[in-house]
C-alpha cells in the first residue's frame, strides 16, 4: 500500500507534469519524458491518485485511449512544501 510520502517515481511524475507548463498532461506525453519502466510509471500514477495528489481520467485523443493526468490542489500544496523544505535544507547545509 501507499502511505504518507510519495515514492521517488511518483514525485518525478508530479515534477514532470508541473514542468510541462500545462495544467493537464496525458499519459502518452508523459511516457516520452519518463525514463523508468512503464509498469513503474503506472504504479506511480496509481500511488498519486490514491494519495489524492493527482486526478486521473480516461480520455480518447487522436484515435487512442489514454489517461488525462491533472495535479490536484493538495498535489500543488505538497510540491510547494517539498520545494520549501529543499530550499531550507540546502540553505542550512551550505551555510555551514
Amino acid at each position: 500500500g501507499f502511505y504518507g510520502q510519495p515514492s521517488s517515481s511518483a514525485l518525478g511524475v508530479l515534477v514532470q507534469i508541473l514542468s510541462a507548463d500545462k495544467i493537464t498532461m496525458t499519459l502518452h506525453h508523459l511516457i516520452d519524458h519518463f525514463s523508468d519502466d512503464v509498469d513503474v510509471l503506472k504504479t506511480a500514477i496509481e500511488e498519486l491518485r490514491f494519495l489524492g495528489l493527482l486526478n486521473v481520467a480516461q480520455l480518447y485523443v487522436d484515435g487512442n485511449d489514454t489517461l488525462e493526468l491533472e495535479i490536484t490542489m493538495p498535489g500543488h500544496a505538497y510540491l510547494s512544501l517539498f520545494a520549501g523544505e529543499l530550499i531550507n535544507h540546502y540553505k542550512f547545509y551550505f551555510s555551514e
